[in-house]
């Protein structure tokens, strides 16, 4: 999946160049915000009360939240393409791309009810396999391929999402609860939604606050160049990601002494590892780009270098998270991401004309670190707790040989 995501990013970087990569990320940014925006959590508190066995009117919850979603994502879509001139001549593209991707994100979320995370998995794949297929029609049946026609290619991966997503809602009528304990209330629902989408407001801007600063600038070769450095970096986090995701899918509204245990492990097994995998990638980062993407790309190696760190940062901290998440106090989360947001955005303002990309890049990893730092405090002060232990045990080890060995 992984390798299939990394070969789309070559293959469109080689065959649009610098200045339509930027077009085309300026698009996917665009929608991607929009789409995030407009999730307001319902997705996760529809999973948090599911697990908790809360009664309620779940049909309901999916039908608006869905309908709901859609048309915000279509309305915010609307405001982003007249801040950036570059996305005018394919604007409606761009909108009807905002409205599934705020469908298809919604089905993402929604899919961490099995704690199997099959069908999840099967949308990850779906997106990225089919996004590499329509990719290679488009070279074969197309001379000279466009922006505008690669995100077509993806609208259509988005449309097929959602329509399995609502395939599988009703397939497995997601909304039926066994063995409900007592009933909740819509205040409550929206309640945990919106302090959970508040974290993931926090969380969509510092992961692209960056990038916002660049294109509002208005040099898309520049975007260009940074938003390759930024999707590429993001390849190093896939571990962490999963690893969360199946916490949160596993332990939603249920154990909380398991997850505890279940989170120290993860944090142990992946940050450590990952920093030194991070290390490697830095090191041969300007031999890397220049021989995958091409020469033209190579100015984008310091910000690649230092982006790796911060992803690895910041996904050791939102492991740490699930520990808040998954135990319905997604508000400490939000205190941390506000604490984070700060200095980074008293940043911005200094940034100098030249060689943004690097200072970009530094106030991310400034901004990973202060998260990080943030949850660490919260284990002491809030869960009374010393801080989670970073160094692999013996006892980690054994559990990581007897997964290989069971397999």
């Amino acid at each position: 999946m992984t390798a299939a995501g990394f070969l789309s990013s070559v293959i469109t970087a080689r065959i649009l160049g610098p200045e339509g990569r930027g077009v085309m990320s300026a698009a996917l940014l665009v929608s991607t915000i929009s789409a995030g925006i407009a999730q307001s959590g319902l997705a996760s508190s529809y999973v948090y009360h599911h697990g908790a066995k809360k009664r309620f009117s779940y049909p309901s919850l999916l039908f608006y939240s869905i309908s709901g979603i859609m048309v915000v994502s279509c309305l915010i879509a609307c405001f982003g393409i007249s801040l950036a001139p570059v996305l005018k001549n394919i604007g409606l593209l761009v909108i009807f791309m905002s409205a599934f991707a705020g469908a298809q994100t919604y089905f993402f979320t929604l899919s961490q009810l099995h704690s199997n995370l099959n069908f999840f998995n099967k949308l990850r794949l779906g997106s990225v396999i089919g996004n590499v297929v329509l990719l290679g029609f488009l070279i074969i049946g197309v001379r000279v391929v466009t922006p505008g026609e690669v995100l077509m290619s993806q609208l259509l991966v988005l449309i097929c999402l959602t329509v399995a997503g609502g395939w599988w809602a009703l397939k497995h009528e997601i909304w039926n609860v066994k063995e409900e304990l007592d009933t909740t209330t819509l205040r409550r629902v929206l309640g945990y939604g919106l302090s959970q989408h508040g974290t993931a407001m926090l969380s969509l801007f510092l992961l692209n606050f960056d990038k916002l600063v660049l294109l509002t600038r208005g040099n898309v070769v520049e975007y260009g160049y940074y938003a390759l450095a930024f999707s590429t970096s993001r390849l190093i986090g896939s571990v962490q990601d999963a690893v969360s995701v199946a916490l949160f899918s596993r332990f939603a509204g249920r154990d909380a002494d398991r997850l505890a245990q279940a989170v120290g492990i993860a944090f142990r097994l992946t940050f450590l590892p990952m920093l030194i995998v991070a290390a490697v990638g830095a090191l041969s980062a300007p031999w890397f780009l220049n021989h995958i993407y091409g020469k033209q790309f190579g100015e984008v190696a310091t910000p690649f270098a230092i982006l790796l760190f911060e992803c690895v940062v910041g996904g050791a901290s939102w492991t740490l998270a699930q520990r808040f998440n998954a135990s319905g106090r997604p508000e400490l989360v939000l205190i941390r991401q506000f604490i984070s947001v700060l200095p980074v955005m008293a940043g911005i303002p200094f940034l100098p004309e030249k060689n943004a990309f690097q200072c970009l890049a530094m106030l991310m990893l400034a901004g990973a670190c202060l998260r990080l730092i943030a949850t660490l405090a919260l284990y002491k002060f809030e869960l009374r707790e010393p801080f989670p232990s970073m160094m692999p045990t013996k006892v980690d080890g054994q559990l990581v040989r007897n997964m290989f060995v069971y397999r």
